[in-house]
């Protein structure tokens, strides 16, 4: 993130702050940052400061944007942007009492690739969709914070904000089932299926401690694309889909270069957001609606078993 901070047009990383005694220094000197705090106290009270990136474990994303927000400061947090309603609810009360910006780091979604995913999907070249198809697993359990976490919101966040934001609606019904730790205390891995209210369906599988495996494919009335890339990890080049038409006989393959890095896109996009606060691309409307889905999903699992 220090690095797609740096690369941007129109932003300047001016400090760090860790609660650890060296690693805000540390880092400070690394990425040469002129300014390093202790506490995150000290970074907020600093006036210099436009926005603060929050990079904590979930079940601390809500405190520090609040807080952030009475500050004065925008705020770039990273997904799941807050782990239950009420969370949410404080977090609106809060963003509109003081009318800075707050974005989910769903940084896949401001990505060229997905872009031109949108655009094939709204075009219609494969039809009317029927059918979404997603899996993503990573062996991340032994790594992530556990509390407050798990494979639903570590990973299956992307896949359902991907197929919310082609779908443009709301699910109308949904079912999840999975698999629980020893401890029955995080979701290992859980598969959900949606429907929404044009009778198109998704189906949606994760893991946290399986090797990272991709897939993502959309079928519909005329035909159905494949992504032959990860497309919540997009790169600068090598990003691929694959399209087949029905009644052609071969498939096209599409590659979707992206000049810049996969972050820089999200801070350039945030940066759009805050100075440009009523041309939001993905208002925060659009993670709370990712919320709806991932907490009913991780509800039906917990409920199940």
């Amino acid at each position: 993130m220090a690095k797609a901070i740096t690369e941007s047009s129109n932003s300047e990383l001016f400090a760090i702050a860790s609660r650890e005694q060296n690693k805000a220094k540390n880092f400070a000197l690394q990425f040469s940052i002129p300014h390093f705090y202790n506490n995150y106290e000290s970074l907020l009270a600093d006036k210099e400061i436009d926005a603060v990136y929050i990079g904590l474990p979930n079940h601390l994303h809500q405190e520090w944007i609040v807080r952030c927000a009475l500050a004065g400061k925008h705020v770039l947090c990273e997904k799941p942007l807050v782990i239950s309603h009420a969370e949410a609810l404080k977090i609106k009360e809060v963003i509109e009492e003081t009318q800075v910006c707050c974005m989910e780091g769903l940084m896949y979604l401001h990505h060229p690739l997905i872009q031109s995913l949108q655009e094939i999907i709204a075009q219609q070249i494969i039809g009317e969709v029927r059918l979404y198809n997603a899996v993503y697993t990573a062996n991340i359990a032994s790594l992530a914070n556990p509390r407050e976490g798990g494979s639903i919101r570590n990973l299956g966040c992307y896949p359902v904000s991907l197929i919310r934001l082609l779908a443009q609606n709301e699910p109308s019904a949904m079912q999840g089932i999975g698999r629980l730790n020893a401890q029955r205390t995080s979701d290992h891995s859980a598969t959900l299926i949606l429907k929404f209210p044009d009778e198109a369906m998704a189906t949606i599988s994760t893991a946290d401690d399986l090797e990272m495996r991709w897939q993502f494919e959309v079928y519909g009335s005329k035909g159905h694309l494949k992504l032959l890339s990860n497309p919540w990890l997009p790169e600068k080049t090598d990003n691929k889909m694959m399209i087949q038409v029905n009644g052609e006989k071969l498939p096209q393959e599409i590659k979707i270069q992206a000049p810049r890095s996969l972050y820089t896109y999200q801070i350039d996009a945030f940066n759009h957001q805050i100075l440009n606060p009523n041309q939001s691309e993905l208002p925060l409307s659009f993670s709370f609606g990712n919320l709806n889905v991932l907490e009913t999903w991780r509800e039906q699992v917990f409920k199940s078993l």
